[in-house]
């Protein structure tokens, strides 16, 4: 079913990250660090990092643990205890990449990672990046980073070593699907910005469409995305196309600012809470763009967590129709608290659910429209298959 979405076709022309590899960690995870990571007074200074991380958990995980085993447990094994991918340790290199995360700037190869078990899968490759150059495809595992393989790491662990200053090269060994041969590339890592959010004009028949790809729910993201419809309303677009394909999530308040382009104010958007944060609302703030116009929102395996959330809410409140693959089913929100060693722990501290109270944790988003779009052919079909929605064709 085609669905309607409020947007502004406007008369002036205006313009206008888990990882991303060289940058930040992305685990397909919901960072809650709207002003930075924040710093905490644990215990006594003479604590030890166990001691700090326990209390931690103690008194902001989500879900009930078993405290009296993780009194006698290391970070890594108390950590490893939860059962949970998404609570990791951050050392002060892991952490200062989850920061060059919120930031959309970094020094690195130009790519986005997501973790599935104990795998490192390459989900997006940015346009002139070094690992464009390299060959480097969505799809392609890394299985070795400089000699070291990676698996039995975390996506962080990982990211800090494939990031590194400008100049610097990396050696990575990469497996592409379907394929048995190994793949060795080294790549020069360079400065590189995020392009947060792409527009352009697509024609379908003799109608314009506005395609959008949400590349990360970096801080400004949602800014930006209204930029880019207001841009290309002025156009004279029929409809829109959202694609969050391979976007593996990002801050929680950009989720409600994404949101928020589309639906009216104070619209749910979703619902978080967790064992020791009370129940709350995500609603929709200010004013959404106000011509109504269709949208589909494109999907895939990696969109994930704050894509879903946006996904879901649209979804839920009949203002989008949903194109592509099943979503990856992340419905996790995490926060981060500065140690003392300089470093982190990230950990799990709330669980979410969709406007209608639907638990997407595991099972993802069901797409109302499937299509896949086949690398081997120079046509992207799931871009066809959302435009053709939004056209009316379908």
């Amino acid at each position: 079913m085609l669905r309607a979405v409020s947007v502004a076709l406007v008369g002036a022309a205006l313009f206008v990250a888990g990882i991303f590899v060289g940058g930040h960690p992305q685990d397909t995870g919901l960072t809650r660090l709207p002003d930075g990571v924040r710093s905490v007074v644990l215990g006594n200074s003479g604590q030890d990092l166990s001691a700090q991380v326990l209390d931690v958990l103690r008194d902001r995980y989500y879900r009930d643990f078993d405290v009296e085993a993780g009194e006698q447990a290391s970070v890594d094994a108390l950590v490893e205890s939860l059962d949970d991918p998404f609570t990791v340790y951050l050392d002060p290199d892991e952490l200062a990449a989850l920061r060059d995360r919120t930031n959309g700037r970094f020094q690195g190869v130009g790519l986005t990672v997501e973790q599935r078990g104990d795998q490192i899968i390459v989900t997006s490759v940015f346009e002139g990046s070094p690992a464009e150059e390299a060959g480097i495809l969505p799809g392609d595992r890394i299985a070795v980073v400089d000699g070291t393989p990676v698996k039995g790491q975390s996506i962080e662990q990982v990211v800090a070593r494939v990031r590194g200053p400008a100049g610097s090269t990396v050696d990575l060994r990469l497996v592409r699907p379907g394929q048995d041969e190994r793949i060795d590339v080294t790549v020069e890592r360079a400065e590189i910005a995020l392009e947060v959010v792409r527009s352009r004009v697509e024609r379908v028949g003799g109608q314009r469409v506005g395609y959008l790809r949400l590349t990360q729910f970096t801080r400004g993201a949602g800014a930006e995305l209204r930029e880019g419809i207001e841009e290309l309303g002025a156009q004279g677009v029929s409809g829109f196309v959202l694609d969050l394909r391979g976007d593996p999530g990002g801050l929680v308040s950009e989720a409600v600012a994404v949101g928020s382009v589309f639906l009216p104010d104070d619209t749910l958007i979703a619902t978080t809470e967790g064992r020791r944060v009370p129940r709350q609302e995500l609603r929709a703030k200010g004013d959404p763009l106000t011509t109504v116009a269709p949208l589909a929102v494109l999907v895939d395996g990696g969109s994930a967590s704050a894509s879903e959330i946006v996904s879901g809410a649209l979804l839920d409140h009949d203002c989008g129709t949903i194109v592509g693959t099943k979503t990856f089913g992340k419905a996790l929100v995490q926060s981060t608290v500065a140690l003392r060693d300089g470093g982190a722990l990230k950990l799990t501290t709330a669980q979410y659910e969709t406007p209608d109270g639907r638990d997407i944790n595991e099972t993802g988003i069901e797409p109302e429209v499937e299509a896949e779009d086949d690398p081997e052919t120079p046509r992207d079909e799931a871009l066809d298959a959302a435009l053709a929605v939004v056209a009316g064709s379908r």
